[in-house]
């Protein structure tokens, strides 16, 4: 195997020790966004139950709490769903929603 110069040596090992970092770099973004990802999906289905053991007294049962859920538009919350103001990050506004009305106010 023929040797290299010191002078491409002296070229290659600090590309080489880039290029690693990057990779390291690069690999560590990706499992920290799929994290994130993980993380935003769990508290998403957390709010999701909460909002169900909410409205489950009043619905009767747990699937008739998820139907209310997926399938009752609320007029004060811009014609939605719960389901679909949760998509939007609207957890609090339904939830505050749900409060109003067990509290008494109006649908």
């Amino acid at each position: 195997m023929p040797s290299l110069s010191p002078d491409v040596l002296a070229v290659l090992l600090p590309l080489g020790i880039l290029i690693a970092a990057l990779l390291l770099f690069g690999t560590g973004l990706v499992w920290a966004r799929h994290r994130d990802r993980q993380n935003e999906r769990q508290d998403r289905e957390k709010l999701a139950q909460a909002i169900l053991d909410l409205v489950e007294p009043w619905a009767g049962s747990r699937s008739a709490a998820l139907a209310w859920y997926q399938t009752y538009t609320i007029s004060a919350l811009g014609g939605l769903t719960a389901e679909q103001l949760m998509a939007q990050g609207k957890a609090d506004e339904v939830i505050a929603y749900i409060a109003h009305i067990r509290q008494g106010g109006y649908a």
